[in-house]
């Protein structure tokens, strides 16, 4: 069912129709690719498929009926897809088994190949004076389509930090010209208006460039997308969808105002020698150059100190859970940090609580600076609960709601937590996240307690309340279900039996989960590479997440 929008609101009449989980359909995106839609649940309300209101309108009064789509999409595989496959069954087996699988190979070939044509682009820009402004889709909410989306609108943006806005991103250089600072404000003067931006400075952005992100500002965007940020759409020329969104020889000047920004990791001054490669210091981040690893494929690892504890080490005679992290294949973009809100029911807080340094989500893509502004150096890192062997939370906890299973899962009782926050207090990590209201009902006057919204929290995980600590799980749901296949089979759980949400929405494979125990598993290969380390691992916390450090290639440019 589509939702009221800024089009309906312009409409005389709006008609219901299904979501894509309770519609048919078929598509071909690739040639020789055709592949096909089934509804996955009746549909909850009175809608019906758009293509089966088009077929009715065709049809005339009284050819409507339920099935009328789903008839019409088989007659065409019936009379289109299936003869010139030549298969030896009828048409029915071929039916269902294409609707198991999802996909059917043709054989038809390429017509030939696309030639991409925009002699606008060439037209991008100008060389009058002025400031140039690009007008960039939002990373995670596009064009604005899934502004009403509270997880997309919460998603930290992948350099910047910064959730719930949009901003003009200007460099140093620039801002010191204009005479603005982050939360200030810049007047963008182009062909189609003015508007006021906030300003954001971003180390390594291009001198004179002012780049603003579209889709926001949407004034019916449903209960969360609702005028949150300043909608720059308006900015575009008509032929901005095939022509350029790159202006030059606009006017910014400086509007003498104050918005705030929010971000989850702010930004410091790279001139601040207090913090200045503070995380390289620590050894947070660890990366090295090509050169060095085919020098000494050890480098990373000539001042390991042998930490010593005071307390017995517990031996895992079992399965032993752990991850590894390839920063080599990282690009930080956030699909695991997404995947996991919707795994996990990680509740949205929205941006007054995120300003308060509030925001749920279990998994934060750290990124750091070195450098200078001009030309910083970018590093960026997954940071998640470390499932800890000498977990300095379960030391802390006085009604034990925070304690290791035999498989090696620092894990919550949610019942049993009282809210002390002292696990998060001794956290090196700063992983753990309280529920300082129950979420769903504080955010938006209760929208995602609301039907159908509440219909989407996975039914495997609590829903957490009011006074509770969380944190990521290693999705312990998964676990428990490979468990129980493996009882149900008779056979003992390995590590290959679960996928975390995390590892399955990473585009890069950086993610690697399984049996550390397993000497023959990916995990165990990962964990003995030379390039492994863990984060602060002085403090001696022995946690179960290996990080492989970042080679960069770097080559002097020589001009001949």
């Amino acid at each position: 069912m589509e939702a009221d929008d800024e089009t309906s609101r312009l409409c005389t009449y709006v008609l219901p129709i299904h979501h894509a989980y309770e519609s048919w359909g078929d598509y071909q995106v690739r040639t020789g690719i055709c592949s096909l839609q089934q509804p996955v649940i009746a549909p909850l309300y009175d809608t019906r498929q758009k293509e089966a209101v088009l077929l009715a309108w065709i049809g005339g009064k009284g050819s409507f009926k339920e099935t009328i789509y789903h008839e019409y999409v088989m007659r065409h595989w019936e009379k289109e897809i299936f003869p010139p496959l030549k298969r030896r069954v009828d048409f029915k087996t071929f039916w269902y088994a294409s609707l198991h699988d999802g996909v059917v190979a043709t054989e038809e070939k390429a017509s030939g190949a696309l030639r991409f044509r925009s002699p606008s682009l060439g037209k991008s820009g100008s060389s009058s004076p002025g400031y140039v402004v690009a007008l960039t889709p939002n990373y995670s909410i596009g064009d604005g389509a899934f502004a009403n989306n509270g997880w997309l609108q919460e998603l930290p943006h992948p350099i910047s930090r910064v959730v719930w806005d949009n901003y003009a991103a200007i460099s140093k250089k620039t801002a010191q010209e204009l005479g603005v600072e982050d939360n200030g404000t810049v007047e963008v003067s182009l062909p189609h208006g003015t508007q006021t931006f906030p300003v954001l400075v971003q180390p390594g952005q291009a001198d004179g460039l002012v780049s603003v992100q579209l889709g926001y500002g949407r004034w019916n965007a449903g209960s969360v997308g609702t005028y949150v940020g300043a909608n720059a759409n308006v900015r575009l020329s008509n032929d901005a969808l095939v022509g350029p969104r790159i202006f030059g020889g606009a006017k910014v000047t400086n509007a003498h105002q104050e918005h705030r920004l929010v971000t989850t990791q702010e930004h410091h001054s790279l001139d601040d020698t207090f913090v200045k490669d503070l995380h390289r210091k620590r050894e947070v981040i660890r990366d090295g150059t090509l050169a060095e690893y085919q020098k000494d494929p050890d480098f990373l690892h000539l001042e390991r100190v042998n930490l010593q504890g005071i307390t017995r080490q517990i031996e895992y005679n079992g399965v032993k859970w752990a991850m590894a992290i390839d920063m080599n294949k990282c690009v930080g973009c956030q699909a695991c940090v997404a995947s996991c809100n919707v795994e996990n029911n990680v509740p949205v807080v929205g941006k007054d609580q995120a300003g308060r340094g509030r925001e749920m989500q279990w998994i934060r893509i750290d990124r750091y600076y070195s450098g200078t502004a001009e030309e910083p150096i970018s590093s960026h890192q997954p940071m998640l609960c470390q499932h800890c062997d000498n977990a300095p939370c379960e030391n802390v906890c006085p009604v034990a709601a925070t304690n290791h299973s035999p498989d090696g899962l620092n894990q919550m009782v949610y019942n049993r937590c009282v809210g002390t926050k002292y696990c998060s207090n001794n956290c090196p990590y700063k992983v753990r996240r309280f529920n300082f209201f129950n979420w769903h009902e504080y955010f938006a006057d209760g929208y995602y307690s609301e039907e159908p919204v509440n219909l989407m929290f996975n039914p495997e995980v609590t829903v957490r309340s009011r006074g509770v600590m969380e944190k990521c799980t290693f999705c312990v749901q998964r676990i428990m279900e490979a468990r129980q296949h493996a009882v149900e089979q008779g056979r003992p759980l390995k590590g290959s039996d679960v996928r975390t949400a995390c590892q399955e929405a990473c585009p890069a494979t950086a993610i690697v989960f399984g049996d550390m125990n397993d000497p023959e598993s990916e995990i165990s290969r990962y964990r003995a590479h030379n390039l492994g380390y863990h984060v602060l691992e002085e403090v001696n916390a022995r946690p179960n997440i290996t990080y492989l450090a970042k080679l960069r290639s770097v080559q002097s440019e020589k001009i001949s």
